[in-house]
């Protein structure tokens, strides 16, 4: 099923059925994720990298980390998964090398804010001096997801540095698998 179609709410999966690079969305009840999907007018308003062993990699105030994926949905309040089809083992590889290479980089608050329609509305555009320079300099969460795919010759179709958890959730080069919560 595209990402953009109506999901089946009801299909639910295990996380053994991950596969490597698949895209993983999910909201939670705190202030930040509810002014988050406002801003972008999304169900979502966070987006992780599935990288095996039951570990993802995403950018989370304060950094960028490697997480177990079982303790964190435990705090999400609903957890779906996406996948691109036919990635190659290669392509997955990339994926997941990019991705570890951006650990311990900064959140980037700034670019999150100005990538909604709201944020961007009401403070206009917010770029760090070294995001000028190197968009790559630091991450808000889809924007890792979507700046490891295009390192993997796999664009999503949106400015990677724009990129959020709605451009993901509804991009039909993606199919949705299933919940994990």
């Amino acid at each position: 099923m595209k990402a953009n179609e109506v999901v089946n709410e009801t299909k639910f999966i295990s996380v053994g059925q991950l596969q490597v690079g698949d895209i993983i969305l999910s909201t939670s009840e705190g202030s930040v994720s509810s002014t988050v999907r406002v801003g972008t007018n999304s169900k979502f308003s966070h987006a992780r990298i599935y990288i095996g062993d039951s570990e993802v990699i995403e950018a989370i105030d304060p950094r960028v980390i490697r997480d177990n994926i079982i303790d964190l949905i435990e705090h999400d309040t609903y957890t779906y998964v996406y996948r691109y089809p036919n990635l190659s083992a290669t392509q997955k590889s990339k994926i997941v090398e990019y991705s570890s290479n951006q650990i311990g980089k900064e959140y980037d608050l700034s670019g999150a804010l100005s990538s909604s329609v709201t944020g961007a509305l009401l403070l206009g555009p917010l770029p760090k001096l070294q995001n000028l320079i190197n968009s790559e300099f630091d991450f808000f969460c889809s924007e890792l997801v979507a700046f490891s795919y295009k390192s993997a010759g796999v664009p999503l179709n949106y400015a990677a540095s724009q990129t959020t958890p709605r451009d993901l959730a509804v991009n039909d080069k993606l199919t949705f698998i299933g919940r994990l919560k």
